[in-house]
């Protein structure tokens, strides 16, 4: 048996087949019909076999344990909120500093026209673009002050 299937292979020749596969198994050359291959430099590996993910069932966590390594310790989670807290306030000082220059700015509608928009539709633009500024920055505090909300004490 041993002696028939090293017979089988052809180990100083490699063939490539019709379907674009190599081998060099003799019975298999004769199946498909596959031609040799001449100075072929071809390694040949074994298919590693890749694990299969097992799927987590539906609708259902996998529970969390105490000693997972995405846990925080409360000290060092307190100290984080701190400083997420201190960041929302820095940049809720800064947009309302930048709400109360746009308002100023803006005049109640009526800023100063530029010696550039002599054309009127120009200053309506201008004015135009003030208010969704102001609006945007007016956004930008209501949405700090709600992810403030979430840090507060």
């Amino acid at each position: 048996m041993a002696a028939a299937s090293a017979q089988d292979v052809d180990p100083s020749r490699v063939y490539r087949c019709p379907d674009n596969s190599y081998t060099n198994m003799l019975s298999v050359v004769r199946e498909k019909n596959c031609q040799p291959v001449d100075n072929a430099n071809i390694s040949v590996l074994a298919p590693t076999p890749t694990p299969t993910p097992i799927p987590a069932p539906r609708g259902r966590r996998a529970p969390r344990h105490a000693s997972g390594p995405d846990q925080v310790s409360s000290g060092a989670q307190s100290e984080r909120d701190a400083e997420a807290r201190q960041l929302l306030q820095s940049e809720l000082q800064t947009q309302q500093a930048k709400l109360a220059q746009q308002l100023q700015e803006y005049n109640n509608g009526q800023p100063q026209r530029l010696g550039d928009e002599r054309n009127y539709q120009k200053y309506l633009d201008r004015v135009q673009a003030m208010k969704q500024q102001i609006d945007l920055t007016k956004s930008n505090i209501d949405a700090l002050q709600r992810e403030l909300q979430h840090y507060a004490n």
